[in-house]
C-alpha cells in the first residue's frame, strides 16, 4: 500500500510540475516585455505575411478578448500544393487569449520563430498555431501542418511594410 501511495504521490507531483511549467510558459508569451533590439524595432507596424504563397483574402475583424475590443487583420493564403494558412495581426495583446479560449494546447517545444520573433507553438487537432507578441501587437499563423512544416512557415513569414491600421 505504501509503495502504491508513493507512486501516486510522485505521479501527482509530476503532473503538477508539468501544469505549472505550461502556465508559466503561456504567461511568459502573453505578458512578455517587448525586446529592444534593432531588428524588432524595424518590424513595428507591419502586417504578418507569408512567403511562397498567394494571398486570397484579407479582412479586418473586431472581436472581444479579455474584456478588450481587439482589431485583427486576417490574411488567408494558398500554397502551390493546395495547403491553406491564415496570417493574423491583431491588437491589443489581449487577443492572445484566443489561444486558451479556442482550445489550443501550447507545446513545450522551443525554437519556433514567426517573422523573426520568438513564437509559441500550439496544437488543436490537426491544426497548428504559431503565436508571437511584440509590444501590444500579436502575430499568429494558423495552418494544417506538422511540426517541421510549421517551423518552415514561421521562418519564412515576414512583416509587410503596410502600417497599422492602413489595410486594403
Amino acid at each position: 500500500m505504501k509503495k502504491w501511495l508513493s507512486k501516486a504521490a510522485l505521479a501527482l507531483l509530476g503532473l503538477v510540475c508539468a501544469l505549472v511549467i505550461c502556465a508559466v510558459f503561456y504567461a511568459a508569451m502573453v505578458y512578455q516585455i517587448p525586446g529592444e533590439d534593432g531588428a524588432q524595432a524595424q518590424q513595428e507596424g507591419g502586417l504578418l505575411a507569408l512567403a511562397d504563397a498567394e494571398m486570397t483574402q484579407e479582412q479586418t475583424q473586431t472581436v472581444s478578448f479579455g474584456g478588450k475590443t481587439c482589431t485583427a487583420v486576417v490574411r488567408r493564403y494558398v500554397f502551390s500544393d493546395g495547403r491553406q494558412a491564415e496570417a493574423i495581426t491583431a491588437q491589443p495583446a489581449a487577443y492572445m487569449e484566443r489561444i486558451a479560449q479556442e482550445g489550443w494546447t501550447p507545446q513545450l517545444i522551443t525554437g519556433f520563430v514567426l517573422a523573426g520573433m520568438d513564437a509559441v507553438y500550439a496544437l488543436r487537432g490537426e491544426e497548428c498555431l504559431l503565436a508571437a507578441r511584440q509590444g501590444d501587437r500579436v502575430y499568429m499563423l494558423r495552418a494544417q501542418a506538422g511540426e517541421q512544416q510549421a517551423y518552415a512557415l514561421g521562418a519564412g513569414a515576414y512583416l509587410d511594410e503596410i502600417s497599422w491600421p492602413s489595410v486594403r
